[in-house]
């Protein structure tokens, strides 16, 4: 399913593209195809190692130069729509079984870049800096898999518009959301509830700075 979603969007591609008059129009080999399936298949290791594994350690492999080039004529919302049709279709049967979705935030590490003030903390205490982007995600417990998630730059950091968001933006007919300490609040409650929605947040046991009191 996924591969055929790929393969959808590549079919597609002059719709993803910076300059779609331009971008792919030959036949290189580094197809569309080839760079949203090597980027989504990517693991912990260096550009040149995902390469050899991505090309069979072939002599034809080509450079990560050209590899970081043709990569960055497509569009984020080529990954986007990918994400979102591959969850779709994984959610196949129709059922008036309630969706069990839990949501949460994390902080996810990237390339240091001191240039990208939007995302570069500078260390303390004679640490280095690094960048960081907040990753925020809708989980189907059932089917395992992810249906939404919002990323947020360190000034617009802030889970509980992402979750308005998610919820929102839901096709959804009938769901219950679950969430860990932080997450409670009457804004969020309104939300869920003006989208027929039901939930069941984790809340601060003392009375100082949550909603329990």
């Amino acid at each position: 399913v996924l591969f055929s979603e790929i393969k959808a969007v590549s079919n597609n591609i002059t719709t993803y593209c910076y300059n779609p008059n331009k971008d792919f129009t030959r036949n290189r080999k580094l197809s569309a195809e080839t760079i949203i399936k090597g980027t989504i298949g990517m693991e912990s290791g260096s550009l040149t190692n995902e390469l050899i594994d991505l090309f069979h350690a072939s002599p034809d492999m080509p450079t990560t130069s050209a590899f970081v080039q043709q990569r960055n004529k497509i569009k984020p919302e080529a990954f986007k729509t990918i994400f979102e049709r591959f969850s779709e279709k994984m959610i196949t049967a129709v059922s008036n079984e309630m969706a069990i979705l839990a949501v949460d935030g994390s902080g996810l590490q990237i390339a240091t870049n001191p240039k990208e003030q939007e995302s570069y903390y500078p260390g303390t205490d004679g640490r280095k800096g690094y960048n960081l982007i907040h990753l925020n995600a809708l989980y189907d417990l059932k089917h395992q898999i992810y249906l939404n998630a919002v990323i947020q730059q360190k000034a617009d950091r802030n889970e509980h518009k992402a979750l308005q968001e998610m919820v929102d933006s839901s096709t959804i007919h009938k769901a219950l959301i679950i969430a860990d300490r932080g997450f409670e609040s009457y804004n969020n409650m309104a939300h869920i509830q003006e989208k027929g929605w039901f939930f069941l947040f984790r809340i601060k046991d003392s009375n100082v700075g949550g909603i329990k009191g």
